[in-house]
């Protein structure tokens, strides 16, 4: 498998980084930062191009186990602190990686890909090199084998990415002890592109999940356990757009985001008490005390009479 090659790769880009860096790596096209240079500044010109070059390195191994990761051309920017004209303009300031190839066919496939189906290949990618670097390959085997199984029967390519994280979910299940999962879940969230801390990681999350539509509306309340710093938050999902049936709540992308958040990480967050409401709607519990540790990938449920 490619684990080994996605860490180096990764690592070689963070030795790469300056904090105070005035070039970063963005696609030529869309502007993005991919990952794993996402967040990412370097001091030089040769460093941000050795990155560029990491990064389609990078991506590429990823489409092993994705075939319908998106394809970005990433190129060098200068910008300057202080200076909108510099950050907004790449012209006079971009390095390509190598020489682009005409991307009229690829630009179906980043105009396709919205932001909802990038958070998923982003989650995808990061849960496989997580895998990879925890020697997880019998269970790499078994999602790529699933998924494969599954992609012949979906006729919606934008929906691929959904069924991948479907599967990834049901699979961990399978295969993973609740502690691994979620010690992989972990390690898969320090993965993806930073982001700032939540006071209330939950909310936050959700948030952010509804503006990507991964989930149509959501209701959330939260309560502090007397005399303990445990919290219990009672969320009500609709249109939650992974299908796992009404047995199975397939809540990975919920709790890998959840942990980039948190802060400081915590192995007693966990999710318990799903409900399935019908037609994607769901009714949970996320709360930090030690009964609840687990259910951050996958959560068997009960079904409501409807």
């Amino acid at each position: 498998m490619v684990g080994t090659t996605l860490r180096e790769i990764r690592r070689s880009i963070e030795r790469l980084a300056s904090d105070n860096g005035e070039y970063d790596v963005v696609c030529a096209r869309s502007g993005e930062q991919p990952v794993p240079v996402a967040g990412r500044r370097f001091a030089t010109r040769p460093d941000a191009a050795d990155a560029a070059r990491a990064t389609e390195q990078y991506r590429a191994a990823l489409r092993r186990y994705d075939p319908q990761l998106p394809f970005y051309d990433p190129i060098v920017r200068q910008t300057r602190a202080g200076s909108a004209d510099d950050t907004d303009k790449m012209a006079g300031h971009a390095t390509t990686a190598r020489e682009r190839p005409g991307s009229a066919d690829r630009a179906d496939t980043v105009a396709a890909d919205g932001p909802l189906i990038k958070f998923c290949h982003d989650v995808s990618g990061a849960v496989f090199e997580a895998l990879s670097s925890r020697g997880h390959e019998r269970v790499e085997r078994a999602i790529m084998d699933t998924y494969l199984a599954a992609a012949e029967a979906t006729t919606d390519r934008n929906a691929l990415c959904l069924v991948l994280l479907e599967t990834i979910a049901a699979e961990l299940d399978r295969h993973l002890a609740a502690a691994e999962q979620t010690r992989l879940l972990q390690a898969a969230a320090a993965n993806l592109s930073p982001v700032d801390p939540a006071d209330d990681p939950v909310a936050t999350s959700l948030e952010y999940l509804d503006s990507l539509s991964l989930i149509g509306a959501y209701g959330i309340t939260r309560e502090s356990v007397d005399g303990t710093s445990e919290d219990v938050w009672t969320v009500t999902l609709r249109e939650y757009a992974i299908d796992g049936g009404e047995r199975r709540f397939p809540t990975l992308p919920i709790g890998i985001d959840i942990l980039r958040r948190a802060t400081p990480p915590t192995t007693s967050l966990g999710v318990r008490e799903a409900t399935a409401l019908g037609d994607g709607d769901w009714q949970f519990v996320v709360a930090t005390d030690e009964r609840t540790r687990g259910g951050l990938v996958c959560t068997h449920t009960r079904v409501t009479d409807r």
